[in-house]
Order: C-alpha cells, then structure tokens, then sequence
C-alpha cells in the first residue's frame, strides 16, 4: 500500500510585462514600403469615389450638379420674410392685412348705465366717415373710437338703419385712409375671405377662411331678418360686428354682421351684408340720416311642402299672406289674407324672405306685378311701392 504525499510545490511563474514598443518600427525592405504606400492610396480613391459619386446618388441628388455646385438651393435657408410667406401660400393674406388694418378701427359703446360693450368699423371717407353696424352704436349714450394709430376720438351717430343693421357714425378728423369697396356681385364660394376687426377687444385682428355660401337668409332674434348676407368660415367673434370682409386684393366685399354658434363663439358660421346691398344704404343715411325702403304692406310666412299637402294647396312653395295692413299698397292692389304669393315681376319666390328680397331690390315709387293664388285660381295684380314707415305694424 502506497502512501499519497502531496506534490511538490511548483514555483510561481513571475507575472509577464509586455516589452515597450520599439521607438521606431523595424526596418523592412524597399519592396514592403513601396507596396504599403500603393495601397494607402488605393484606399484613399477608393473613399473619394464613394463621397462624390455614391453617396449623393443614395440621397437623390446627382453628382454631377454636386460637383458642378448646382442644386445647392435644395439647402437654403429661406431668409426674408417675404420668402416665408411665399413659401407658406400666405402671401395674399398678408398683403390684405398690410392695406386694411390702417382703416380698421375699435368702437368702444357706453349703453347709459346698462354698461358697455365693443364692435369694430372701417374708415369709409377720409373726411372721418366710419362705418359699422346699427346693432354696435344703437341705444348709446357715448362712442369712442381708436384708429390704428393709438389715438382715441369721440364720435357721434350720423344715421342708422335697423333694417340692413348698418350704421355710419363720424370722428372729427381728415386725412385718414379709407378703404377700398370691391363688389359682392361675383363673388364665388370657395374663394378667399379675409376678416379684420376686434375680436374680444382684442384689436386689428385678422382671420382668413373662404367664401362659403352666397345669398343666405338669416333670423336674428329681436330683430328684422339678415336678406341676402354672405357666409364665411373666416373666424369672426363678438367685437368683429362692422368690421370689413375683404377679399384675395384687400376690397372690401362685406361688413360682417352675425354669427351662428351653440357656444357664443366661432363656430365656423360667420355673415357678413354683402358691400353691394350695404352701398346705396350708406349714402342715404350720410346724405339723409336715414334709409328709405319699399314696401308692399302685409305681413306673411313661407308656405312649405307639408302645410300645402294638409290642406290641399295648389302650390308647395311661396309666400302665405297672413294680414294686409291697412292702407298700404298690397290693400290697394287686393291682395287678401290667405293668397299665397308664388312670383314678384315674374321671378318666382318660394319664401317670404324671397318676397322681402324682391321688394328690397327695388324703389319707392316702383309698380310690380304680384302673382299669386287665391283657391286654385292663379291671378295677378300691380302694386305700386310705398316707403316703408319707421315702426312698420
């Protein structure tokens, strides 16, 4: 039996350090120097090639413009604003903005003790002519107005019109810059709209949007109805009420008047008195103080599909005749309560706001033919336009 002994200790191996390199590196032959100056060379072209030629191709643009420093302006930096604005398509914004906020002003309306309240306007004659809506000025006791400038004026009611609901009131001053009227008459949806007044209170603020409906008719509560206004979607809010719509060239093609909302604020549904209805309206109450309008003299609602299939009408479309006020000219032409008025000269209306339209468009003094049913029977009569009275029955 053998016994077992530990082995033998082995001797630590002493830890190696690796020797310093050499100062310089060992000689080689002439041969190996030549053939490693080739090839960092090679490798040098190799890395040339592929920034210059590949590397541009992989990004889209061809090298050959790159060497030829062309299409550098896919890099540049827009740089003025006018640059920008050209670049974003908002250029004609800009611009109507530049050449309508020096005629846009804040009114400021004292109601005596029921307290204030804010709207806007525009500069119509140089001579401090403004212009805004009846609904803004009317039952004040005090108007101020601030121009562009920063300079408040005092301003007093030169006439208005509850009908159209414009106003024009004035500021003694002269030479400010009025605007410039466009036309209503061919404006198109979809086309730019641009709204510039107080929002608020806050002032000579500018909102764009389109033209989105022509030839609206609106009820406006305690009011007379909004005939043939145009709707925008360019934000309006209390305080924009007498400022100007304008279109693409800065004209002015509107006075924004009334909005739609569930919330009191924008919603998208803004309307304005179409500029060529408001004209003829302004110059009577500068020259006068007050606007003159036709009228036939009976007081009516529009007939609709259902109310003709009750009761058995002739027509499912019109104006009803619910009473002739004495002494007017639809008395005068015979017209009764019950007829149901279907055309005015000819033009069919289906609408007592079509009827009230038709009227509108014409002047004190003028004869229409009124066609209309009474039964079954169609008939017609003429009528001969009165003014109508300041408080109409």
């Amino acid at each position: 039996m053998t016994e077992d002994r530990p082995a033998a200790p082995v001797p630590p191996v002493p830890p190696q350090i690796p020797p310093e390199p050499p100062l310089s590196p060992p000689a080689h032959g002439a041969r190996d120097g030549w053939r490693t100056v080739l090839l960092s060379a090679v490798v040098g072209i190799a890395a040339a090639v592929v920034t210059v030629f590949v590397l541009p191709l992989f990004f889209g643009a061809n090298p050959v413009d790159v060497l030829g420093n062309k299409g550098s302006e896919r890099v540049q930096e827009v740089r003025t604003v006018e640059e920008r604005v050209v670049k974003a398509g908002q250029e004609a914004v800009v611009e109507v903005a530049a050449k309508v906020l020096p005629s846009v002003v804040n009114i400021e309306v004292q109601y005596g003790l029921l307290g204030k309240g804010i709207g806007s306007g525009f500069i119509y004659r140089s001579d401090g002519y403004i212009i805004t809506n009846n609904h803004v000025v009317e039952n004040s006791s005090s108007i101020k107005v601030s121009l562009r400038d920063g300079s408040v004026h005092d301003a007093r009611i030169v006439g208005t019109d509850p009908e159209t609901d414009i106003a024009v009131i004035k500021i003694d001053e002269s030479d400010l810059p009025p605007v410039t009227l466009g036309t209503s008459s061919d404006l198109v949806p979809g086309e730019l709209a641009v709204a510039v007044g107080s929002p608020e209170g806050f002032e000579g603020s500018v909102t764009s949007g389109i033209i989105s409906a022509l030839n609206r008719n609106i009820s406006v509560p305690d009011a007379v109805p909004l005939l043939d206004v145009i709707q925008t979607d360019a934000a309006i809010n209390p305080g924009n009420s007498g400022g100007p719509l304008c279109n693409s060239v800065g004209e002015v093609i509107g006075i924004n008047t009334a909005i739609y909302s569930q919330s009191g604020g924008y919603d998208g549904l803004g309307f304005a008195i179409a500029i060529d209805n408001a004209k003829p309206v302004i110059e009577q109450l500068i020259e006068t103080g007050t606007a003159v309008h036709p009228w036939l003299g009976f007081n009516g609602s529009t007939l609709d599909p259902e109310t003709a299939e009750s009761f058995d009408l002739p027509v499912d479309k019109g104006a009803i005749v619910r009473r002739v006020i004495s002494g007017t000219p639809a008395e005068k032409a015979g017209l009764q309560a019950g007829d149901i008025i279907v055309a005015i000269d000819g033009s069919p209306v289906d609408s007592m706001d079509q009827v009230m339209l038709e009227i509108r468009k014409r002047k004190v003094g003028d004869s229409v033919t009124v066609t209309y049913y009474r039964g079954k029977e169609k008939r017609e009569t003429t009528a001969v336009l009165e003014e109508k009275p300041a408080r109409a029955f």
